[in-house]
């Protein structure tokens, strides 16, 4: 099978209906692939990566070119693609997609664990896979394996000494702009890819760089990572990008069978079988590479690092993660939609951004996440009074949640321990909408003075702690009745009410502070301050 010119990649057409493709067929005109549709979520985020990686080797580097292809106005030049053909050979040939055929081969592993969920070895070792049941002999069909392959290499999580993770490390967050429509009109998938590609310059890309299978591994014993072995002739910005997608950090043959019975599909035809891995693979240090699909946050140290997805999955706190850049966060380049021009920008929907990931525990896979995020459009100058103010609103809303957290922790026994994730959930759900309605209020505000400005911040401040206040005390009342505190004796009462009258006060004035609201005992002792003042004079 090869990945560019045979039908693999599961999409939903126009007329509903499910069929594979190829990549030279995304522009079919008979049934326009509208969506991809594999048989799990994580394979459809793999597969949209993989082909904007495609887009991304077409794009051009004249911007003007770039727009007219996103507005519609041209189509991309898919026959193109055929120039790299041989580097997409999946299951024949001496160089193959995203493996290592360099090693000496040996007795093939099973091939579940290309699954992320699937149970690692110490935990098959020890008896453990309690929820996650092991799964030997399994079988998968070509296209099936091709998208388990690409899922594990751009989401590799740690995997035991010398077992490399992804180029933005385990569990990455992926944001891309992945409009249903544009302008009122069901958007085509090529478009959907396209807008997510960036105008770059470096002239041809080497194959060996960008398609790291092409050449022996990378291998990285000593300590030795990918810049270290390009240093001779270091990868130009856009054999950077390529190389975001493509990267192939863990070193993996599979077996293959001219016939078999898929294990997810049940469908009949050419299998893999099993698979052979090696350690020491790429290393692909995260801070050295600029994922487009990636938010970065700065660490301690000073430099930036990928985002991953937290043990609670997306709140709306991470939806400063798509308009921010500043010092502290930089948001994914492909959403960066001012390069999109002021037509197409305006034919956005509301909720423009598909962000997933899977939240990791080391090697451990916890759950895959994945959520729409709405769009900011604004100008610079408004944009950054509007994330001004929000960082404000989510400051509040952080403090009320480890406050939350706290006094549940000492309401349910005497340890102050125990899992509160549940209610901290719940807390950002039920805020949301209030949340974002105020956001669009915010970024609604436009010509009124700066005095008028500040005095709708404070008001809308007030209207957030109420929001919080309220919301947080009624959660702790729901799920305060728990530990000891159930038997209803004496002490646990008391313990219960201690915290709720923390919780009260936390909520209330220490929020109010946490906010920089000005209380009526402020104005007052200014005002009597001023009135002073004025008799002194």
């Amino acid at each position: 099978m090869n990945l560019i010119t045979d039908p693999w990649i599961p999409v939903r057409g126009a007329s509903g209906k499910s069929r594979l493709i190829s990549p030279l067929q995304l522009l079919d005109e008979d049934d326009p692939p509208l969506e991809l549709d594999a048989i799990r979520p994580d394979f459809n985020v793999a597969l949209a990566q993989f082909l904007v990686g495609l887009m991304q080797w077409l794009a051009p580097d004249d911007e003007a070119e770039w727009r007219r292809i996103a507005q519609g106005q041209e189509r991309p030049e898919l026959e193109r693609l055929r120039e790299i053909v041989h580097c997409f050979q999946f299951d024949s040939g001496p160089r193959r997609f995203m493996q290592d055929m360099d090693f000496e081969p040996d007795e093939a592993g099973d091939l579940s664990a290309l699954l992320l969920e699937a149970p690692g070895g110490k935990t098959l070792r020890d008896n453990t896979d309690l929820f996650v049941k092991r799964s030997e002999g399994t079988t998968m069909s070509l296209p099936v394996v091709a998208q388990a392959l690409l899922t594990l290499q751009i989401n590799a999580p740690a995997g035991g000494q010398g077992h490399r993770t992804s180029v933005r490390g385990g569990g990455p967050v992926s944001m891309l702009l992945w409009p249903a429509k544009l302008g009122g009109r069901a958007t085509p998938l090529w478009r959907k890819l396209w807008i997510n590609t960036l105008v770059l310059e470096g002239g041809e890309p080497r194959l060996e760089v960008v398609f790291p299978w092409m050449a022996p591994c990378l291998t990285s014993e000593g300590g030795r990572d990918v810049h270290t072995c390009l240093a001779e002739q270091p990868p130009s910005d856009i054999e950077q990008a390529l190389l975001c997608y493509f990267a192939t950090p863990r070193r993996i043959r599979l077996h293959f069978e001219p016939d078999g019975v898929c294990t997810l599909t049940g469908q009949r035809g050419p299998c893999a079988t099993g698979m052979e891995t090696r350690n020491y693979g790429a290393n692909y240090r995260s801070e050295l590479f600029q994922h487009p699909l990636s938010p970065y946050y700065m660490e301690k140290a000073g430099g930036f690092l990928p985002a991953h997805v937290r043990e609670t999955g997306f709140t709306y706190a991470d939806w400063l993660l798509t308009c921010e850049d500043s010092g502290q966060i930089r948001m994914p380049r492909a959403l960066r939609t001012e390069r999109l021009g002021m037509e197409l920008r305006a034919q956005l929907p509301v909720d423009p951004v598909w962000a997933s990931g899977f939240a990791m525990d080391n090697m451990k896979c916890l759950a895959w996440h994945e959520v729409r995020f709405r769009h900011l459009d604004l100008d610079e100058e408004r944009k950054a009074v509007v994330l001004h103010e929000v960082r404000a609103w989510l400051d509040g809303v952080d403090h009320v949640r480890r406050e939350l957290s706290r006094q549940l922790r000492l309401a349910w026994g005497a340890s102050g321990s125990g899992d509160t994730s549940v209610a901290e959930r719940e807390l950002f759900s039920r805020t949301e909408e209030a949340f974002h309605q105020m956001v669009g209020e915010l970024a609604a505000m436009d010509g009124v003075s700066e005095q008028q400005r500040m005095q709708c911040h404070q008001d809308m401040r007030r209207r957030w702690q109420r929001q919080l206040a309220g919301v947080a005390l009624q959660l702790f009342q729901q799920h305060a009745e728990r530990g000891d505190a159930a038997e209803a004796s004496v002490q646990a009462l008391e313990r219960v009410a201690l915290a709720h009258r923390s919780l009260s006060q936390a909520v209330h004035g220490g929020l109010a502070k946490k906010l920089g609201l000005v209380t009526p005992a402020a104005k007052a002792g200014r005002a009597t301050g001023t009135r002073r003042k004025e008799k002194a004079a």
